[in-house]
């Protein structure tokens, strides 16, 4: 279930840039490895993200927005940046909140059953709720990933760079835009914006990312994740939302490029803004109670209006 991510890694016209080409005793998890590694990539930092405040459409028109001819970058640089950032599917989510996803193949009728907690920008916890998947996590503290199976001594402290039956945990766990990213270049076609993103240290998600945001809706289209060269690691796209005008994803796929196979579906459920309580991401005995403790799938608390 669990296995490295490979560190291999397109080019773009730009209006402000050159052009580019991003401890324990307990076993690892048991692999259904194609779901499950593109599932947490995917899980932390969309899921996390499953609100995005989106406002009303402020579109400024600028030199060579209609044309994608290249504009000097102190024309673009405030408004480009506004909205990279309202489109930043971390930043804007609720505080705390618990949702239920499913990931699977494009071609399977069934997949892997899923449910997030998350309390703040550093804490999430996701449940597997497969029946033979019972008691077994995945506890994100900021950067630190743990895998927790039940019986287990103590957590297993996990590199950011593994997967869980298919994605690389920390790209779904830490897609902070903002945070993490800034501009290198851009361009815009018929009202796209393609943002060329640089990492500003080591500890984000990958090294590169090109971000495709729609001006008019100001939602995500696309995220090509790329290795320090450029090179296209894997493809996420938001072909479906739920509630487009607060930002809420319905659908979700995931293509691996270099690994080929068959896209992921990431299917969004029912999700509720509730109290999170911190016990849920310690590590010791507390943590381990507090997790016990949790409601059955579905028999969480009802949604409320964020």
């Amino acid at each position: 279930m669990l296995e490295p991510v490979d560190k291999p890694a397109m080019g773009a016209t730009s209006r402000c840039g050159a052009a580019s080409s991003r401890p324990g005793s307990a076993s690892t998890p048991p692999a259904t490895r194609r779901v499950g590694a593109l599932t947490a990539t995917l899980l932390f930092s969309f899921t996390s993200s499953f609100f995005l405040s989106v406002g009303p459409s402020e579109a400024v028109v600028r030199a060579g927005e209609k044309t994608g001819e290249m504009a000097p970058a102190a024309q673009v640089a405030a408004a480009d940046q506004e909205l990279l950032a309202a489109s930043d599917l971390f930043a804007a989510a609720p505080p705390e909140f618990r949702v239920e996803l499913e990931v699977r193949p494009t071609t399977a009728a069934s997949g892997l059953p899923l449910e997030i907690w998350r309390r703040g920008d550093e804490l999430a916890l996701v449940r597997l709720l497969a029946e033979k998947d019972r008691g077994k996590f995945l506890l994100r503290r900021d950067r630190e990933l743990y895998f927790i199976a039940p019986g287990s001594a103590r957590p297993v402290k996990l590199a950011p760079s593994y997967r869980l039956q298919g994605a690389a945990l920390d790209e779904l766990l830490g897609l902070r835009l903002v945070r993490d990213y800034r501009i290198q270049q851009l361009s815009e076609a018929g009202g796209v914006v393609t943002f060329d993103l640089v990492a500003n240290d080591k500890g984000a998600a990958t090294p590169r990312l090109r971000w495709v945001v729609s001006r008019g809706r100001r939602l995500p289209l696309r995220a090509d994740l790329q290795a320090g060269d450029g090179k296209v690691l894997r493809v996420i796209e938001f072909p479906e939302w739920s509630d487009p005008g607060r930002g809420i994803p319905k659908r979700m796929v995931v293509k691996e490029v270099l690994r080929g196979g068959a896209p992921l579906e990431i299917l969004f459920g029912r999700f509720a803004t509730v109290p999170v309580s911190l016990e849920l991401f310690e590590l010791g005995d507390a943590g381990k109670a507090a997790r016990a403790a949790l409601p059955l799938s579905g028999a969480a608390a009802k949604p409320t209006v964020p």
